[in-house]
């Protein structure tokens, strides 16, 4: 019986040095998104903000003030925000998507680095955003790791708005269709989604459309019109490697509700060929 309560003690010791360590490694990457997000900016003042344009595609919302983040780093240029989840980050652009990927706000080295917008995109006036940040594949909190939840659509039903202000305006955001891609540039079936950092024209945006609800696990709603801007949610996911998802979204049309609209599950998408079957 001795032996016994000796084993048991030093287990249980053991056990808990385990799950100590485990919570020191989450730790840091828990308050450093606590850090970010007591950063968030608030709305201007109303007689400090010229007069928008009205948008076409819904009701301006007020503009944050970027004031106190822009004086930590000239990089950014907006903040995104999903209600209910972990996701609730300033928003940077740098000159290439290599330096944002392992550095923070501070430009300080950072393993989850912070999310950031497509060097290639036009934050003002594009077609397309794509933002990029880190699934460090260990809990919810690092960067972009609670948006692999979507590809749930029970997930988009709860969460079915992205709000995600810029410098230039603040738009709420529709999901719309959740994507698998390869990130192997020699795969046979890689798309480089990232290369359509913004569309000519209309025919091209709708191309672009009608490739990824090809490859949709579902799509909601009315999906895009061409003539919409997109919003594309880049990040790592673990089915197979070098695998990447992106959330799809367009701007709330004028008079639109920011709920969840109805599901239409793909029966067979488009996924690469080394995506793991099921059943």
């Amino acid at each position: 019986m001795k032996r016994f309560l000796l084993f048991f003690g030093a287990f249980a010791v053991g056990m808990a040095a385990a799950l100590a360590a485990a919570g020191l490694m989450l730790l840091p990457g828990w308050l450093k998104a606590r850090e970010l997000q007591s950063q968030r900016p608030t709305a201007v003042a109303a007689s400090t903000v010229a007069e928008p344009t009205p948008a076409p595609a819904a009701t301006p919302r007020p503009l944050m003030d970027f004031t106190d983040l822009l004086a930590q780093n000239e990089d950014v240029v907006g903040w995104i925000a999903i209600d209910g989840t972990p996701i609730d980050f300033p928003v940077l652009q740098g000159t290439d998507n290599d330096y944002y990927l392992r550095h923070g706000l501070d430009g300080e080295y950072d393993i989850e680095g912070i999310p950031y917008v497509d060097f290639e995109c036009d934050v003002e006036n594009g077609r397309h955003l794509i933002i990029y940040g880190h699934n460090m594949g260990v809990g919810e909190t690092s960067r972009f790791s609670s948006l692999q939840n979507y590809k749930d659509p029970e997930y988009y039903t709860q969460h079915p708005v992205i709000e995600f202000d810029t410098l230039y305006e603040s738009t709420l955001y529709k999901v719309v269709g959740v994507v698998a891609l390869t990130s192997r540039t020699d795969d046979e079936d890689y798309y480089a989604f990232n290369e359509y950092a913004d569309f000519a024209d209309d025919a091209a945006e709708q191309q672009y459309l009608d490739d990824m609800a090809a490859r949709a696990f579902y799509t909601t709603g009315d999906f895009i019109h061409s003539d919409e801007r997109l919003l594309s949610l880049c990040f790592c996911t673990y089915e197979m490697e070098d695998a990447r998802m992106l959330v799809l979204a367009r701007p709330l049309r004028e008079g639109e509700e920011p709920t969840a609209d109805s599901v239409t599950v793909n029966p067979d998408p488009i996924l690469p060929a080394r995506w793991p079957t099921t059943g």
